[in-house]
């Protein structure tokens, strides 16, 4: 399927009962009949039917172009109408008139930029083509995914690639999530791209981890907080298990950076998250895996709150990573207003897992009714010689 039918078909805007006449062919076509299509009917009755009109070909065409010449919105319909009938006829020509009148026609630069990459002017490509982004965002998943699917050509995708490390464009993430859906380019050629677009970055990651390719997800997390935008970034802190100690609102990316689930947990200012839990049935608020040794931990949280083990209380889980079995359930049924540090032992066994997801869950109590919790801080230690917790 060419790029001009794949895009044609997925614009909604270019809508199928557009019909006019074409101006620019019908210049060459022979005359008397191509008058009637060539102008609307007033036009033609003032160039073609009066008594005294004599010839009407393409000189009187184009001395009545020259008074009133037909504009975009004409010129558009009867590309489009040209475009939907089908036939060999090129429409190269056409499009550029098209374009020239009005340099947000989307259809025009399809139809050019698909002659452009057919002629192998990359180049061409692209100064036609990326425009698309900026004339309706709304489509711009779209014009991501035709761009990804076109990325094959290596040659091409160096001068995207190019283009958008240069640009910082908005649709940047869009493209490369495209691009790491389309499999048309390698994961590694990517990756300089992917430092520079925190956006894009969970996709990648989720994708990975999806696959139960955890350490080859962390392998990349730990190389986007060294290199690129996150690298750059001001209060960036150092790689920890867990990471973000300070639960600071981070662009780095999830799973390995804390994500809050839910419309009941916020970022605090200056570092921290609130959650509010109704208490009527169990919620999960925050969340992060990381790789965790087997071995005996403490988990020391810094928490203030208000809880109560009759209507609802909150509960540290720490799971394997991507699904079951729960290696521990750190419940949290006490709770003071002013901030504290609570410690929670437990252990992971050797044949557990080798990446762990540790979350914040809301239980409900035997009478539900509403709790608080802020958390301030969280970090792991290790603890030999303490009993395993619950």
């Amino acid at each position: 399927m060419t790029l001009v039918i794949r895009l044609a078909e997925a614009i909604a805007a270019l809508s199928a009962a557009l019909v006019a006449s074409i101006y620019a062919l019908a210049l060459s076509a022979p005359a008397p009949a191509f008058a009637r299509s060539l102008f609307p009917a007033a036009y033609h009755e003032e160039i073609c039917e009066k008594p005294d009109a004599g010839a009407c070909g393409p000189a009187e065409a184009r001395q009545a172009a020259a008074h009133a010449p037909l504009g975009a919105p004409a010129l558009t319909q009867a590309l489009s109408k040209a475009y939907e009938e089908g036939g060999d006829g090129d429409l190269r020509p056409l499009a550029g008139l098209v374009l020239s009148q009005d340099p947000r026609s989307e259809l025009a630069r399809i139809v050019l930029a698909e002659d452009a990459l057919s002629r192998g002017d990359r180049a061409a490509f692209l100064e036609l083509y990326l425009p698309l982004f900026a004339t309706d965002r709304r489509q711009a998943g779209v014009y991501a995914d035709v761009l990804a699917a076109v990325s094959g050509d290596r040659d091409l995708f160096g001068l995207v690639e190019r283009h958008v490390q240069e640009a910082q464009p908005y649709w940047g993430g869009l493209y490369l999530s495209a691009l790491a859906g389309a499999g048309q380019v390698p994961l590694g050629d990517m990756m300089a791209l992917y430092a520079e677009f925190p956006s894009a970055q969970p996709g990648l990651l989720g994708k990975l981890t999806a696959s139960g390719r955890w350490t080859s997800a962390y392998v990349i997390f730990t190389e986007f907080l060294s290199t690129g935008a996150l690298r750059r970034e001001a209060g960036m802190p150092a790689l920890t298990v867990p990471y973000n100690l300070q639960l600071l609102d981070l662009r780095a990316p999830a799973p390995f950076n804390w994500r809050i689930q839910g419309q009941g947990a916020e970022w605090l200012e200056g570092g921290g998250v609130y959650a509010f839990f109704q208490g009527r049935r169990g919620e999960t608020f925050l969340v992060q895996s990381f790789p965790l040794p087997a071995g005996n931990w403490r988990l020391v949280a810094d928490m203030s709150g208000d809880v109560s083990e009759t209507g609802g209380w909150f509960r540290w889980q720490v799971a394997c990573a991507g699904g079951a079995p729960v290696l521990a359930r750190l419940e949290i049924h006490e709770l003071s207003a002013a901030p504290a540090e609570y410690a929670f032992p437990f252990t992971h066994a050797a044949a557990g897992c080798e990446f762990v997801t540790l979350s914040l869950i809301g239980v409900p109590g035997t009478f539900p009714q509403p709790a608080r919790i802020e958390v301030r801080s969280v970090h792991l230690e290790r603890a030999e010689d303490e009993e395993p917790g619950p």
